[in-house]
């Protein structure tokens, strides 16, 4: 019996698809053999794929995850394996033949009021995105509609320090580094921790070609940004690059998100700043932007923040006379900012 070619895939796994009862069945595994066997085992009919509607939504998910292993990215993996391990608990019990449109905005409203570990109700973005991913799975197997009435996603105001409070709390400590590349550079935790001398720096340039991720507590270093539009160059300012070269080894920003944070937190505290995300940072570097009044398609191609410009631009590398303009504006605000702040004035906080 011919069995459809096997690929291999980023991941490093083997996948296959078969037709059966003109239904497309894809098999993953960790080695060409397993994916083989499992095919012909199917194929001659010596194991039995349930009922799409006698599946529990439950097996259902994790079919869908285990089909998908070598095309999702391990956080994305790892985030829906936490869904289907803590979200909608009866729901998941069920099969997929006897959920009703009905039966979802039920589970929905009955997740809403939920609390999780710590105590605090789940969050209309947590509810939200548990949602849209068993939407998927169900989509899978049956025809229901999944159209129902999810909780409204408030956007609270972020209320961030200035860049000269931040910059004066971290000037001289071991967080520096990381917080200026994100203030300044606009990088994010995964970017900045993804950064080596190697493959990221070449000359006065800083390229996002790797990220350091965290799955179930370990570090996963993986090729690119977290989307395309991510992986992007920035001109690196002689103040960071100072900075850089001071570094000892390869890895730029080898300490953890954990102590990188904790330690953020503890330097707010202690001069009195507002407290804030490590994340806000990236807020910061979008109004200081705002505010010098940087065209927004180069805001949005320094931070990588999706835009229709994003989709559209051609150039990579390049830097245009408008581009470097806008970054010798940034660059010489922050300038002023780290020439201008003395043990003196940083005691007095």
């Amino acid at each position: 019996m011919k069995i459809p070619k096997i690929i291999k895939l980023p991941s490093g796994a083997y996948n296959t698809n078969i037709m059966i009862d003109g239904q497309r069945i894809s098999i993953t595994d960790s080695s060409e053999e397993l994916v083989a066997a499992k095919a012909l085992a199917l194929k001659t009919g010596l194991t039995k794929r349930t009922a799409p509607s006698k599946l529990t939504l439950k097996q259902a998910c994790e079919r869908y995850v285990e089909e998908r292993k070598g095309r999702l990215s391990p956080t994305t993996t790892a985030g829906y394996e936490r869904i289907i391990a803590n979200g909608f608990p009866s729901l998941m019990k069920m099969q997929i033949g006897d959920i009703t449109h009905r039966t979802l905005q039920k589970a929905v409203d009955d997740e809403c009021k939920r609390f999780n570990q710590r105590g605090q109700k789940y969050t209309p973005k947590t509810v939200t995105n548990r949602y849209t991913f068993i939407a998927s799975v169900i989509h899978d197997y049956s025809e229901v509609r999944t159209d129902v009435i999810l909780p409204d996603i408030k956007q609270t105001p972020i209320i961030i320090p200035t860049p000269e409070e931040i910059y004066q709390a971290v000037k001289g400590t071991p967080i520096e580094l990381p917080v200026l590349l994100s203030m300044w550079l606009t990088l994010s935790m995964s970017e900045i921790r993804g950064l080596t001398k190697s493959k990221s720096i070449h000359g006065d340039k800083l390229s996002v070609v790797e990220t350091v991720v965290q799955v179930n507590g370990k570090d996963v270093r993986k090729t690119g940004g977290k989307e395309e539009k991510r992986s992007r160059t920035l001109t690196i300012p002689k103040y960071i690059k100072k900075l850089i070269d001071e570094v000892d080894g390869d890895v730029i920003v080898s300490a953890s998100p954990a102590s990188i944070t904790n330690r953020f937190y503890r330097l707010l505290k202690k001069y009195n700043i507002p407290h804030c995300s490590y994340h806000s940072l990236r807020h910061i570097a979008a109004s200081t932007m705002a505010s010098l009044s940087i065209p927004e398609k180069i805001m949005n191609e320094r931070g990588g923040w999706k835009t229709s410009y994003t989709r559209e631009r051609v150039y990579t590398h390049v830097f245009t006379a408008e581009r470097k303009a806008a970054d010798k504006k940034i660059d010489d605000y922050f300038t002023k900012i780290t020439d201008g702040i003395t043990d003196k004035k940083r005691k007095s906080l």
